[in-house]
């Protein structure tokens, strides 16, 4: 089942690569590689061929490899040691908590000093892993967590100097706006988006980095489906995390 799992992603085209023209990356500095796990948030499949097609073809300083969300035996240590960086846009996790050794691969490969990106339904995957939180940066919660209905907003630049949105300006996106998620309190906020409730606005968290044993991870919280992640901004976003992640800039 993995197997074939792992062959059907090889046809997007071969085990992506990114990066973009103007990188940050000195030259003769080796690729990133980046292991994503989960291409269809949502149930709705191939949200993220087109972004990988683009990225394998445009952003040749990182090549992904994706699989799908359960494909869990990728999370064993063994496995993410062969990558610089995680990145989990959905993981299949049973009742909401990961295998023990998905746990302990995911935690030891950070330990190690590997990077983590956390894209967003991939927070409501585990709520009843009660470390995730501290993972990922921040977990959707049933109940408290919510988003308005899908539609068209702008989202902003709050440090304009953070080199993950290097090129990045302020962009309008059709998504879902997440708010009231749980996130840690150290949470460094890049970019945020304005929620409009009960006469007040709120700029909610869209782009935020933390650290997990002195290990980058980032979370961004959009993506939802095809047409939100046919941006540019979206896909450097993504390529730039994974670069930050990786400490190439």
């Amino acid at each position: 089942m993995h197997g074939m799992n792992i062959l059907r992603i090889l046809l997007i085209p071969t085990l992506l690569i990114g990066m973009s023209v103007g990188s940050a990356f000195p030259a003769g500095t080796e690729t990133v590689t980046c292991l994503m796990v989960g291409l269809e948030p949502h149930g709705d499949a191939g949200i993220y061929e087109e972004t990988l097609q683009d990225i394998a073809a445009n952003y040749p300083t990182v090549k992904i490899t994706a699989v799908g969300k359960e494909n869990l035996e990728s999370l064993r240590i063994e496995n993410l040691r062969k990558f610089d960086v995680l990145l989990l846009a959905q993981v299949q996790a049973e009742n909401g908590d990961l295998p023990d050794y998905a746990k302990e691969g995911i935690l030891q490969f950070l330990k190690d000093g590997g990077g983590l990106v956390v894209l967003h339904f991939a927070v409501a995957n585990c709520q009843n892993w009660r470390d995730s939180i501290d993972l990922f940066g921040a977990m959707w919660v049933n109940g408290k967590s919510t988003h308005g209905p899908y539609h068209e907003f702008r989202v902003d630049v709050k440090d304009e100097a953070h080199p993950i949105i290097e090129g990045v300006k302020p962009f309008t996106t059709n998504d879902e706006l997440y708010f009231n998620l749980l996130m840690r309190p150290d949470m460094h906020v890049i970019m945020t988006a304005n929620e409009e409730r009960f006469g007040h606005t709120v700029a909610e968290p869209m782009l935020c980095t933390h650290y997990v044993h002195n290990a980058r991870c980032v979370y961004f919280a959009l993506g939802h489906d095809k047409k939100s992640c046919s941006l540019p901004e979206f896909r450097k976003i993504i390529v730039q995390s994974i670069e930050w992640a990786a400490c190439r800039r």
